[in-house]
């Protein structure tokens, strides 16, 4: 592999082959309502490439999540995710009307990382990711919702040993497409792609000044098999008057 490749497979691999940061969601961009949970499990394929002239070097690895939802009002979801994301904690602004029975558009901010440390060896190392995902969920019937999920990121990777650290930064944009079938009242099966391409990065070493670099001409993808486990918000078809209230942002 290319030195590109041999970066992109460190940060997928991240510390001890444990996982890399999600670029999918998920979830829906409607939130719970007040007092709901869902649990979710996430298997998957991941993978991460890198285009050189005519050649295309990748890799591919399992992704599996376990993520826990709770509804604190009917704008607002906190939830957390563990497993090959690491633990992420996770929360959900719905900015649409909740009885909209069309459309849900919701901001999603999440952050994940890890702290590794020995006292034996003094190595030190940290794996932070911040995301805002926007989503768009558009509601079919029968409760099923299509989930658009443009998003950016910011990564921070950090390593130190022996007085030697290093510090790499990285700002990424992608989007996640995702269909959330409501099977059962209680049970929905969510196919979902996504992908994730770095566009700045900066690179920083003890010894080094920092070196500011773009166009890496690779990224991640995705694909993630969602087994979502609760009612969530029942959605009839209101009168347009249910849901025209002044102040909400009602589309």
């Amino acid at each position: 592999m290319g030195m590109r490749l041999a970066f992109v497979a460190a940060m997928c691999l991240g510390f001890g082959g444990t996982g890399c940061v999600s670029v999918s969601h998920v979830q829906t961009a409607d939130t719970l309502g007040q007092g709901k949970f869902q649990f979710a499990m996430e298997p998957g394929l991941g993978g991460a490439g890198v285009v050189s002239g005519d050649d295309v070097e990748g890799i591919y690895y399992p992704h599996i999540d376990l993520a826990m939802r709770y509804g604190v009002s009917d704008r607002v979801d906190l939830g957390v995710r563990i497993g090959s994301s690491l633990a992420e904690l996770q929360s959900k602004f719905l900015l649409t009307h909740p009885d909209n029975p069309d459309l849900a558009i919701s901001l999603a901010p999440s952050v994940m990382g890890l702290f590794v440390g020995t006292d034996e060896d003094s190595v030190v190392g940290s794996y932070v990711n911040v995301a805002m995902p926007l989503l768009v969920g558009f509601k079919t019937s029968g409760g099923s919702e299509f989930v658009l999920g443009p998003r950016v990121s910011y990564t921070r990777i950090g390593a130190g040993s022996g007085g030697e650290s290093a510090a790499v930064n990285l700002v990424s944009v992608g989007t996640s497409v995702g269909y959330a079938l409501r099977v059962t009242e209680g049970f929905r099966l969510m196919p979902e792609v996504g992908f994730s391409v770095p566009v700045i990065g900066t690179f920083r070493s003890r010894d080094a000044d920092s070196e500011l670099a773009s166009g890496f001409n690779g990224g991640f993808v995705q694909f993630k098999l969602g087994f979502l486990f609760g009612r969530g918000r029942s959605s009839p078809r209101p009168s347009q008057d249910a849901f025209t209230d002044t102040g909400d942002v009602d589309i």
